[in-house]
């Protein structure tokens, strides 16, 4: 039987309804694998009596912490019910804070732009900027910032600078050359020949060419009149204005000789009153960068190559050069943080400039140190440091007491920077997938600032800019976790207004009747064949798991160039052999000189031969890695599905890929699909997994990375009927072995990869090592590999050549091809209106149907039934235009 985490004490199932029974069928089965005393199991009883727990005198604050145990063991469903009968009651108020962060985001967001990057408050938090598109087609859009937000300008061009007063600003237009373009379509041609080296290197040519083109430009915001100012011929490469917005201050530069790769002498310069010829304020040539017109318009900060902070005095004309780099100043006091090295050391340097004392060193480590930010009264700083595996956040004041951590969690803590005088911004995890954090200083509370209110969609991060007075910030994120789509969203948090009860109310009713349909629809895809599935996850063996670990891992680095590499695809070879199966080696040559091979298994199909299932994972390595968790773990995953499967083959054929060259460039998966397509194989799904086994907790979680929604709902299905596993999911395939798939196929792929994606802190690290592998979390995500792709090779494939056309009477006849499995008895279709798509069902039994529909645009959608009940695992789905 399979472990139903909802439904079941123990394997016994509880009624769907009912006091006693829901509330028990809801907690009890989350303690299995847990030691349960019979005193507690009693004290529930008693404490369940009554017809509801929330309403027993005392029991409030012990129904939310049960709620909070069931959420945090991935009850979801439970866990709402429970939260939404504290936010109805008397003593909602008491509550809300703590469920709305449970559940997602304390403090309202509004959505700014469906699309932007670059954002930036001005220096009174009433303004803020954010630009769309790239290139020459880049364009700045101003917005206000009040009771609503709502755009006053938009224009093209980039890099727009705020004046202090708000009131005008600077920003640099493109006109693109010839050469400019052909610089940027051989750049694409290197990057789809995954030549990286070369690309980086014509990238720094086209920029340099761009700066050369590029116009500043400064706009009046009250009147959206422009003017250009004089720079012929210099690279304009960073703008600050001056604390009184009357003098422009730029990094720009000229080209040194005739040969465009030769580095451009580089100085300050100032247009004071916004006119006339550029006045040099340095001579040196040298590169700079982090250009800031400090406050009180007295002097400039900037950095000379990546060892050199200089403060440049506009009164005296002198530099005082400081040994160090990535400096942060307070914005209302007159003061400096900066790190240097000290032999083995790094430390942390404070100085006021206009004293001419010498920097006071705060901070000394031989652990690394990056990022410092000061705190607006210059009174603290922050900076992320790595004691261990792990970055964290730290601070101290700026007279060198107080030093301590104010994050500890594994995953990296990176970027800080204060909002107020108390309180840090910083985003956690790997670079593309970060979520931002409030750090407390003086309470020591640690807050979750942004995420998408939905219970398994992750939502990755990108930018923040925070207004001065902070009480906004705006967020660059991928909110609906789609990473696919190149655009990204603008949020505003406000952090002055949290969530109400009523909308804390209907986004929990929400959630809830999301997670009701996803486990109605997942309960009813696996019914008919639940029991053969359920004996199939029960034969994972934990113990085979490790040993193919343990064997992996013993080669060490596993990269294509690594003695590693070829023993890890002969004892794959060896291991699948002794399944029963007759694997192949796909040999090629991913690099001129190098060879090496994919190891390929079929299990062939029992009624569809022809339509074939891949799973696949990549067994490669870093090169500096052994790579337990990228990707050992996934190997391992696949070595046990393709045992357990052996003598079970499914109605279509399976096809187990252990791909090699992945963390070459993708290089295995691509031979094994260029492959496929020449020889016309018909793939119509595929699982591809990738780092399985790094638990950020005691929670067993990991990430649905998908461009298919209903393999998508399939593997969350398979994760709580048939494993203890808590799934999440992000549309994703970019930069994975999925990505092959994906060109030649469509959107035909799932699989696993990672919490939240990519969260392990010793992904491609030395320290990828088996002993931070959680064998248990392993095993689950075995079990719902198994149950995975045994459902999708059993079940009627999607759909293809659905087309419909309007008739006369508001008619509209819909066709599609013919199912290519056996024993289709019928079809089901489902048409309405966008917000409505399944409002209407019928069942016929030809690949057509007549449908009714009004004069508005609408959505129709069929799959297929075969005989024993399964229907296709995805929608087949078209868009009838309105008239």
């Amino acid at each position: 039987m399979g472990w139903d985490s909802e439904r079941t004490v123990w394997g016994r199932p509880f009624p769907a309804q009912g006091g006693v029974g829901i509330l028990l069928g809801h907690f009890l089965p989350l303690t299995k694998g847990y030691s349960m005393s019979r005193s507690l199991i009693i004290g529930l009883l008693v404490a369940v009596s009554s017809s509801s727990l929330v309403a027993q005198e005392g029991g409030l604050e012990r129904a939310f912490e049960r709620g909070r145990e069931m959420w945090d063991h991935g009850n979801y469903r439970a866990a709402l019910e429970t939260y939404l009968e504290l936010l109805r009651g008397n003593e909602a108020d008491r509550f809300l804070k703590r469920i709305a962060l449970a559940t997602g985001e304390l403090y309202e967001v509004e959505e700014v732009a469906i699309d932007g990057h670059a954002v930036r408050f001005s220096s009174g938090g009433r303004l803020a900027a954010f630009e769309t598109g790239s290139g020459g087609s880049t364009r700045t859009h101003i917005i206000s910032i009040g009771t609503a937000v709502q755009q006053i300008a938009e224009f093209p061009g980039r890099g727009f600078v705020f004046s202090p007063s708000g009131d005008r600003g600077a920003y640099l237009t493109l006109e693109e050359s010839e050469e400019l373009l052909q610089v940027r379509a051989e750049v694409d041609r290197l990057i789809a020949q995954r030549n990286r080296r070369q690309a980086f290197q014509l990238r720094r040519r086209a920029a340099l060419i761009e700066a050369q083109l590029a116009q500043v430009m400064v706009r009046d915001l009250r009147t959206q009149s422009e003017s250009p100012l004089s720079l012929d011929g210099m690279l304009k490469l960073e703008m600050s204005f001056s604390d009184d917005g009357n003098t422009l201050y730029l990094i720009a530069g000229v080209q040194a000789g005739s040969d465009p790769d030769d580095a451009p002498l580089v100085d300050v310069f100032g247009l004071p009153e916004l006119a006339g010829p550029p006045v040099r304020l340095t001579s040196d040539g040298r590169a700079k960068s982090g250009l800031v017109a400090l406050p009180g318009n007295r002097f400039l900060m900037f950095t000379v190559g990546n060892a050199r902070v200089v403060v440049y005095d506009l009164l005296s004309g002198e530099s005082r050069t400081f040994d160090g780099h990535s400096p942060a100043y307070a914005a209302d006091a007159l003061a400096i943080a900066f790190l240097s090295e000290d032999g083995d050391y790094t430390t942390v340097n404070v100085v006021t400039p206009a004293t001419g004392s010498a920097p006071t060193v705060v901070m000394r480590s031989d652990r690394p140190l990056r990022a410092p930010a000061m705190s607006p009264d210059g009174n603290w700083v922050t900076v992320q440091v790595m004691p261990d595996h792990d970055w964290e956040i730290a601070v101290v004041r700026a007279d060198g007491t107080g030093e301590r951590l104010v994050s500890s969690e594994i995953q990296h803590d990176r970027f800080p920077r204060f909002l107020s005088n108390d309180l840090i911004l910083a985003p956690k995890g790997e670079g593309r997938h970060q979520r931002s954090y409030l750090y407390d200083i003086g309470t020591s509370e640690t807050i979750k600032l942004f995420h998408n209110n939905t219970v398994r969609t992750i939502a990755p991060e990108y930018e923040w800019a925070a207004s001065p007075d902070a009480t906004k910030v705006l967020i660059v994120s991928e909110r609906d976790g789609d990473t696919i789509s190149p655009e990204r969203g603008v949020y505003l948090v406000h952090l002055d207004r949290t969530v109400s009860r009523q909308a804390l109310v209907k986004r929990l009713e929400e959630s809830l009747a999301a997670e009701r349909d996803l486990r109605a629809r997942g309960e009813a895809m696996f019914a008919p064949v639940r029991s053969e599935i359920s004996g199939l996850t029960e034969s994972v063996s934990a113990e085979k798991l490790y040993s193919y670990q343990a064997a992996l891992f013993d080669f060490g680095s596993k990269f294509i160039t690594q003695p590693g590499n070829a023993r890890a695809a002969e004892y794959i070879f060896n291991m699948l052999e002794s399944f029963g199966y007759e694997p192949e080696y796909q040999w090629f040559e991913p690099r001129p000189g190098v060879r090496s091979a994919n190891v390929i298994v079929t299990l062939l199909g029992t009624e569809h031969q022809e339509l074939i299932y891949v799973v696949s994972s990549h067994f490669d390595s870093v090169e500096r890695g052994p790579g337990a968790d990228d990707n050992t773990s996934g190997t391992a995953v696949l070595l046990e599905t393709a045992r357990v499967l052996a003598d079970h083959p499914m109605a279509a054929t399976v096809k187990f890929a252990f791909f090699t060259g992945e963390e070459a460039g993708l290089l295995g998966s691509r031979e094994f699909v260029r492959r496929a397509v020449r020889a016309g194989d018909r793939i119509v799904g595929a699982l591809n997994n990738d780092m399985l086994g790094w638990a950020n907790s005691h929670r067993l979680d990991n990430t649905i990375r998908y461009s298919n929604a209903g393999i998508r709902d399939v593997q969350h299905a398979a994760a709580f009927l048939f494993s203890h596993l808590i799934t999440y999911d992000a549309k994703y395939y970019k930069s994975t072995d999925a990505h092959a798939y994906y060109e030649e196929y469509g959107d035909i792929v799932g699989g696993i990869g990672s919490y939240p994606v990519l969260g392990n802190p010793h992904y491609h690290q030395v320290t990828d090592e088996l002993e931070t592998i959680n064998q248990d979390l392993v095993t689950e995500t075995a079990k719902t590999n198994i149950a995975s792709i045994a459902l999708l090779a059993s079940s009627p494939s999607r759909l293809t050549g659905l087309e419909a056309q309007r008739g006369a009477g508001g008619t509209v006849a819909v066709r599609w091809s013919l199912s290519p499995e056996v024993g289709i008895e019928s079809y089901v279709v489902t048409y309405g209106p966008h917000h409505d798509p399944t409002r209407y069902t019928m069942e016929v039994k030809q690949p057509r149907a007549t449908i009714s529909l009004t004069a508005e645009t609408a959505v129709v959608a069929v799959k297929a039934m075969n005989a024993r009940g399964l229907s296709s695992w995805d929608w087949a789905r078209t868009i009838v235009v309105g008239r």
